[in-house]
C-alpha cells in the first residue's frame, strides 16, 4: 500500500518541492480542522488521518487544514484565501477530488454558546430548567431547535463550498467527508490554553458526569447523521461523499483521565492507532470512488 503524500501550499511556489503531480495515480485538495493537522508538531507522538491513509495507487494531498477550521472559514474566499486560490483562483488545477475534515470545531463553538437570553434555537443544549424527562437518556439536554439551527448552518456552508469548487476546474470533483469517532469529555488538553473543549460545555450546563459520556455520542451521532444527510441530496450536494466513522470501534478514554488514553491522544483527538483505524478504511472508499469515476 502507498502512504498519501501530503504537501503545504507553500511547496507550490518553491521548484525545488513543487509535486511532481504528474507521478502520481491521484491528486487531492485536502482542507480541515486539526484532525488533518494534529501530528504535524510532535510526529513521533501524534499523528492525523491523512498521516495514516494507505492507497493502491500512488497519491499525494496539497494539505491547506489549519487546527480550528470551521465550515465558514473554508467556505468563505476571504477568510481561507489559499484554499480558494488553489481551487478556482491563480494557483487552480483539476483535482481527482477534496479531502474534507469539517464539522467538528462548528460543533465544539455551537455547544459553548450559552447565556440567560440566548433561545433554545440558538443553542445545542438546554439549562437544567428545560431538561426533558429521564426516560429521554441523553436527548433529554439537547435543544431540538438550536439543532435544526445548526443543520441550517452546516448545509449554508457546504453550499458554498460546493459553489467554489464549481467555480473551477474541479468542478463535479469528489468531496469527501469523514465522521468523528465518540470522545469522553475530560480534562485532557492538548497543552496550555489548547483545549479541554467539550468538557466546559457539559459542566456549564451542569449536565450530570453520569451522563458525559451518552451526550458525547449523541452529540457525534447527530453530526454523522446530518453530514450522511448532506452526503444523500445529490441534487443540492453533487459529488458529496460522507463516510460514517462512527461505526468504527475505537477504545474510548477513561472518565476523568487527563493525558493520552484509550485511543485518545487527548480530550478530542485520536492517537496513532485511533487515527490508523479510521484513515485505513476511509482511503479504500475513496479510493474506489475514484476508480468507480474513472470506468
Amino acid at each position: 500500500m502507498n502512504k498519501l503524500k501530503i504537501y503545504a501550499p507553500s511547496d507550490l511556489n518553491t521548484p525545488d518541492l513543487m509535486p511532481p503531480f504528474g507521478e502520481f495515480g491521484m491528486r487531492f485538495l485536502a482542507e480541515g480542522d486539526s484532525w488533518f493537522t494534529v501530528g504535524a508538531l510532535n510526529p513521533l507522538k501524534n499523528s492525523n488521518l491523512l498521516y495514516e491513509m494507505r492507497f493502491g495507487q500512488t497519491a499525494c494531498a496539497v494539505n491547506c487544514a489549519m487546527p480550528g477550521d470551521t465550515l465558514r472559514r473554508m467556505a468563505q474566499v476571504s477568510r481561507d484565501p489559499v484554499f480558494a486560490d488553489l481551487l478556482a483562483g491563480r494557483r487552480k488545477r483539476a483535482w481527482d477530488g477534496l479531502l474534507l475534515s469539517c464539522g467538528g470545531n462548528d460543533l465544539i463553538d455551537a455547544l459553548s454558546v450559552r447565556g440567560p437570553d440566548v433561545p433554545l434555537d440558538k443553542r445545542l443544549l438546554r439549562e437544567a430548567a428545560e431538561w426533558g424527562d429521564a426516560a429521554q437518556g441523553a436527548a433529554r439536554y439537547l435543544s431540538d431547535a438550536g439543532w435544526q439551527t445548526f443543520g441550517v448552518y452546516l448545509k449554508a456552508n457546504l453550499d458554498h463550498l460546493v459553489a467554489l469548487r464549481d467555480g473551477g476546474p474541479s468542478r463535479g470533483a469528489p468531496m469527501f467527508l469523514h465522521g468523528y469517532s465518540v470522545p469522553m469529555p475530560r480534562p485532557a488538553p492538548a497543552g496550555p490554553k489548547l483545549g479541554p473543549w467539550l468538557l466546559p460545555s457539559v459542566q456549564a450546563y451542569g449536565i450530570p458526569p453520569a451522563d458525559y459520556a451518552a451526550v458525547a455520542a449523541l452529540l457525534i451521532r447527530r453530526l454523522a447523521a446530518l453530514l450522511a444527510e448532506c452526503a444523500g441530496d445529490a441534487a443540492r450536494f453533487p459529488a458529496l461523499h460522507f463516510f460514517d466513522t462512527t461505526a468504527i470501534a475505537v477504545t474510548p478514554a477513561a472518565p476523568g483521565s487527563s493525558g493520552e488514553s484509550g485511543d485518545w491522544i487527548n480530550e478530542i483527538h485520536l492517537n496513532r492507532s485511533g487515527c490508523q483505524k479510521l484513515a485505513v478504511p476511509w482511503a479504500a472508499a475513496v479510493e474506489k470512488v475514484i476508480e468507480g469515476l474513472r470506468g
